[in-house]
């Protein structure tokens, strides 16, 4: 895919075009944290050794990196955004690390693969990106690009209603991002999206303070 269609590729989700400071930011606003959190996102995940794995909305990459190591050479792992300069960061991260990941420009709401093609659709912190009609769209397409069988897992921003003084600071992502009562249940109103999208079994979970989880089988 050239430069030229690269550019040409528009979505009505928002993209972050600060690619180069994006790592840096997330950092700061997690209280340098951030490792911590793909970590336990990554051991949460549904993915297992020899599965294939797409990331939708990969940002830099490192969580799609860090299924890899989960999924190992028998597996495989792509990683997909919509911006060109996300995707440019991703790579060099994996040939810096000789990571086989395969990162590729794409949209949310037409991912460019064949229908049942993968094993686990994963998302983190993309779906709260996303206005209401695209995240029909959205679950649409995983569910397409999903194996008979194959599981989705969302991973995103979900506030908790009580803690500590030093506990309400650790919040500060999701305060930049619309503050406790704009992100109560952010997680658990895409339930009902993904049941009427055709998922079966669809949960919640949650995976620290500041973050919760979705799982669904197709």
């Amino acid at each position: 895919m050239n430069k030229e269609n690269l550019s040409a590729l528009t979505t009505q989700g928002v993209t972050i075009p600060w690619a180069g400071l994006y790592d840096k930011l997330v950092n700061l606003v997690s209280w340098g944290k951030a490792e911590v959190l793909r970590s336990e996102i990554n051991q949460k995940a549904p993915y297992k050794l020899g599965d294939k794995v797409l990331d939708v909305g990969c940002g830099t990459g490192d969580q799609a990196i860090l299924a890899k190591t989960a999924v190992g050479k028998e597996g495989a792992v792509h990683g997909l955004d919509a911006s060109p300069k996300m995707i440019a960061v991703a790579k060099a991260k994996a040939d810096q690390l000789d990571v086989s990941v395969n990162f590729q420009v794409g949209l949310v709401e037409s991912i460019a693969h064949p229908d049942e093609t993968f094993d686990v659709v994963m998302s983190s912190l993309v779906m709260h990106h996303l206005p209401g009609e695209l995240k029909q769209k959205a679950i649409a397409e995983f569910l397409r690009v999903l194996k008979p069988g194959g599981q989705i897992y969302i991973v995103d921003m979900e506030s908790s209603s009580t803690g500590t003084l030093k506990q309400r600071l650790t919040d500060l992502m999701v305060h930049l991002h619309g503050g406790r009562k704009g992100l109560e249940n952010n997680v658990r109103k895409l339930i009902p999206l993904f049941e009427a999208g055709g998922f079966k079994g669809v949960e919640w979970g949650r995976v620290n303070r500041q973050f919760a989880s979705l799982t669904g089988t197709k």
